[in-house]
């Protein structure tokens, strides 16, 4: 009995070694290390993100279709 429950603990050791912390590490890198594209949006909380909302909120409001005047 002993061997099985040792050998099961060291399976469940392994598959919880393999579980992602929820961390993207592809985002995490420098853009020139093959991180985030060119026209990626800016990291929240920064001052370009909030520049970058408020463009976003201001095209949102902007009447869209054939009356629109650009």
């Amino acid at each position: 009995m002993k061997p099985t429950l040792i050998l099961m603990f060291a399976i469940t050791n392994m598959i919880a070694g393999c579980i992602s912390t929820g961390s993207n590490p592809i985002a995490d890198m420098p853009s020139w290390m093959g991180g985030l594209p060119a026209g990626a949006p800016p990291r929240p909380g920064t001052p370009a993100y909030d520049a970058w909302q408020a463009e976003r909120a201001k095209e949102a409001a902007r009447p869209k279709g054939k009356d629109a005047v650009r």
